[in-house]
């Protein structure tokens, strides 16, 4: 007996992804996109911010031994004519996204960050010092200040949302 020829049969059933499931698939991500670029944006201008405290983190130590060694900050920013070293140390203080430091003037103890780059370009933000009061309350130094012990550092600005400060110094 011989075996008669039979056509060679193929599957009509093909592999893939129908254009449907695609759509979906492209749908998923787009949601997904939304929401994590916004995030991300937020973590980048805290990280920018957060560099800003961090990198004057040695000028915040000379504004604390200062206020020691005299019980105020009366001539912090200027000994007679002449800048004093904690205004050097702030001109010397730079960042990936810091412009310029500069010591506020007016006998607090604060000082100012001038961002030139990132997402708070243009912006600044001002660090000044808490002091725990006689009564133990913390307020934020000024040219009334006299004596007490820097309890920590309180970040406000103008310019960048609260949310993007650093949360060690933030209101």
């Amino acid at each position: 007996m011989q075996k008669s020829a039979q056509p060679a049969t193929r599957s009509t059933k093909q592999g893939g992804f129908t254009l449907i499931e695609l759509m979906i698939v492209v749908a998923i991500i787009g949601v997904l996109a939304s929401i994590a670029v916004p995030q991300y944006q937020n973590y980048v201008g805290r990280a920018q911010a957060t560099e800003a405290f961090t990198a004057t983190a040695g000028l915040r130590t000379d504004i604390g031994l200062y206020f020691s060694e005299n019980g105020n900050f009366i001539g912090y920013k200027n000994v007679g004519d002449d800048s004093s070293y904690i205004t050097e140390t702030a001109g010397d203080i730079g960042g990936q996204y810091i412009d310029d430091v500069t010591l506020d003037g007016a006998a607090s103890g604060g000082y100012t960050v001038a961002f030139d780059n990132g997402v708070h370009s243009g912006a600044s933000m001002v660090v000044q010092p808490l002091i725990i009061e006689d009564n133990g309350a913390e307020e934020v130094a000024d040219s009334d200040t006299d004596g007490g012990q820097i309890a920590g550092w309180r970040c406000s600005s103008e310019d960048i949302d609260d949310t993007f400060l650093p949360s060690a110094c933030r209101e």
